[in-house]
Order: C-alpha cells, then sequence, then structure tokens
C-alpha cells in the first residue's frame, strides 16, 4: 500500500466535519452545496405546494439518477478509469469522486425523503397506501440509502484518498473498482425491486 504524504495522511485521519470539507472544496463548494439543494428545493416546493404530483415526479426523477449512477459509475466510469493510465486515471479520480459522493447522496436523500412522504398516508401528500408492502418499500429505500454511506461511498473514497498518496497503489484500486462493480449490481438489484414494488403501487 503506497504511504501517504503529510497532506492526505492529515485528511484520512481528520474527524468527520474537517474531511466533509476538505470533499466540499476539492468538489467545488458550490457544486457541493448545489448537489444537496436543488433536489431538495423540489421536494420543499412540493410540500410547500401541497402537490402530490410535483412530490412523485421530484422522487422519480431524483430515484432515476440515484439508480443510473448506482450502475454507469462501477460498470462504465470505474472500468474506463482503469483502462488509464496510473496518473492520468488518479488525476480523475482526485476531481471526479468528490462530486460523485455529494451528487450521490443529495439525490439518494431526496429519493427516500420523497418517497416516505408519499407512503405515509398521515403526512397528507400520500398516495393512501400502507401497510406491510409500503412499509418494506420505505424499509428497502432507507437501507439502501444507509447501504449507500456505508458501502460504495467509503469504497469511493478510499480510492479519493489513495490517490491523495505520492505513489497510489495500482493494485489496490483495481481491487476497489471490482468491489464497486459487484456493489453496484447488488444496489440495482434492489433498486429493481424497489420499482417493481412502486410500479405496483401506482398502477393499482
Amino acid at each position: 500500500m503506497a504511504v501517504a504524504d503529510e497532506g492526505s495522511r492529515h485528511v484520512a485521519e481528520s474527524g468527520f466535519v474537517d474531511r466533509v470539507r476538505h470533499l466540499a472544496d476539492a468538489a467545488n463548494p458550490a457544486f457541493a452545496a448545489g448537489s444537496f439543494l436543488v433536489p431538495l428545493a423540489f421536494l420543499a416546493a412540493s410540500l410547500a405546494l401541497v402537490s402530490t404530483e410535483l412530490l412523485f415526479y421530484t422522487h422519480v426523477a431524483a430515484g432515476a439518477v440515484w439508480f443510473g449512477f448506482a450502475l454507469i459509475f462501477p460498470a462504465i466510469i470505474g472500468p474506463t478509469l482503469g483502462g488509464l493510465d496510473e496518473e492520468a486515471s488518479a488525476a480523475v479520480n482526485r476531481t471526479l469522486i468528490p462530486k460523485a459522493v455529494f451528487f450521490l447522496v443529495g439525490f439518494s436523500l431526496t429519493t427516500v425523503l420523497s418517497g416516505t412522504v408519499l407512503l405515509t398516508p398521515d403526512l397528507g401528500l400520500g398516495y393512501g397506501f400502507g401497510g406491510t408492502w409500503s412499509g418494506l418499500a420505505l424499509g428497502l429505500g432507507w437501507g439502501l440509502f444507509a447501504f449507500g454511506l456505508a458501502v460504495p461511498h467509503r469504497l469511493q473514497l478510499s480510492a479519493y484518498y489513495e490517490t491523495l498518496s505520492p505513489d497510489p497503489d495500482a493494485s489496490r484500486l483495481e481491487s476497489i473498482e471490482k468491489k464497486n462493480l459487484v456493489v453496484g449490481l447488488f444496489e440495482a438489484a434492489v433498486m429493481l425491486v424497489l420499482i417493481v414494488l412502486m410500479t405496483g403501487f401506482r398502477l393499482g
């Protein structure tokens, strides 16, 4: 494993808030903020306007972005980076991963929050569904969100911190890419189950 320089070691060993600040700076603070504020603004507008239709399309659009990235990142972007030389791959990772993390967390959070409102009749904007199946859908959605924070994002950040070292370990980066592919396929499978459940709710 490559030995990190002082800067990368400091980032990797710093506290949560410091790491988030570092990632926001690396991603561009405006981009990092927008990745949360833009999708959540549509959720807020849905609630303010009491519009189930806007809420539904916000949920679908945010979910489509989440689903798409769950497939594209490990299946296309990862292997493409693996085909580049080490210096070019590391440079792209240092630029791409901070942006991807903020972008995906913002859209996945919007997806599960909007889905929760849609499937919670007491909140007043839902479809009125309740019971076991809607509870299962919500549980899967929030479980997938937590899984995303705990596994794929951590893998991506591991690759990011590795690229900050003066001599990135190519074998470790390749191992992370392979794990990302497996994780992405798992996420996609769970998302397909959620789509089937939600389509059933929508069609009655």
